[in-house]
């Protein structure tokens, strides 16, 4: 089927005016504290499940980075290792270099798009851990993510791992508004008490409105899980949840 050049051309404006914008991905930046707790939690258990001593230099390549916050928290536990992170924003990769001048000689940024396995071309060599964060979320046409897992199957070194924090869906429309009211009803206890009750989770997320800045069809965790075992992982599991909020993976034998 041939593309319609009117839907490509508003998917490139779209584009430029997201994660091409220097603005935009400043402002997207700043976004989302009131998240925190999920998102610490998160961090900590995608530290916590790389398999290698905590000394060992390992490498580590990031995939769908934004500005490194990942690799970054990595890199401050393990003084020993160096990362890649890639992305397909020139502008967020510009950020993240700026962001991160403490880890410039163990932190490199790249640029290439998960849409295609053409960001294969974009890393070099292999990696003990393969890790993302809140990306892979983007990747659902024709099954994207899980040609993704089967491509980072194919970088990570024997007994080397990928971790994955990033968001599912319910299995059921009425379990997802479950897991949405218990999500918002903790998120808004942390901010009152944060705030000292000065303000609420709906004030926070009404003075910072989202934007549009790519699809989010979230999948669903078993096809997830089953994906990665397709791939060839083992010990292929979800470590952490809460609610819709995940970190899973799994480790090259």
């Amino acid at each position: 089927m041939t593309e319609n050049p009117s839907v490509r051309a508003s998917s490139d404006n779209a584009w430029r005016e997201t994660w091409g914008s220097r603005e935009f991905v400043e402002r997207w930046a700043t976004k989302g504290g009131w998240q925190a707790p999920i998102r610490e939690a998160q961090v900590a258990m995608v530290l916590g499940m790389i398999p290698h001593p905590i000394e060992a230099p390992i490498r580590v390549l990031d995939i769908g980075a934004g500005y490194g916050a990942l690799a970054a928290a990595v890199l401050k536990e393990r003084l020993s290792a160096m990362a890649v992170c890639l992305d397909a924003s020139e502008a967020m990769l510009k950020l993240g270099e700026e962001r991160n001048p403490d880890l410039k000689i163990r932190m490199k940024f790249v640029q290439g798009s998960l849409e295609s396995a053409n960001w294969l071309k974009a890393v070099d060599g292999t990696f003990d851990a393969v890790i993302s964060s809140r990306a892979l979320h983007h990747f659902t046409e024709n099954q994207r993510r899980r040609f993704i897992f089967k491509e980072v199957f194919s970088l990570v070194r024997p007994g080397g791992c990928f971790i994955n924090a990033d968001n599912v869906r319910g299995a059921t429309k009425s379990l997802g508004e479950r897991y949405r009211a218990a999500r918002d009803g903790y998120l808004d206890h942390f901010v009152r008490e944060s705030s000292g009750g000065k303000t609420n989770l709906a004030e926070v997320r009404a003075a910072s409105p989202s934007t549009y800045h790519g699809p989010h069809n979230n999948g669903y965790l078993d096809e997830e899980l089953a994906w990665l075992k397709e791939a060839g992982f083992e010990d292929v599991d979800c470590f952490w949840k809460f609610a819709t909020t995940v970190v899973y993976g799994g480790f090259r034998p």
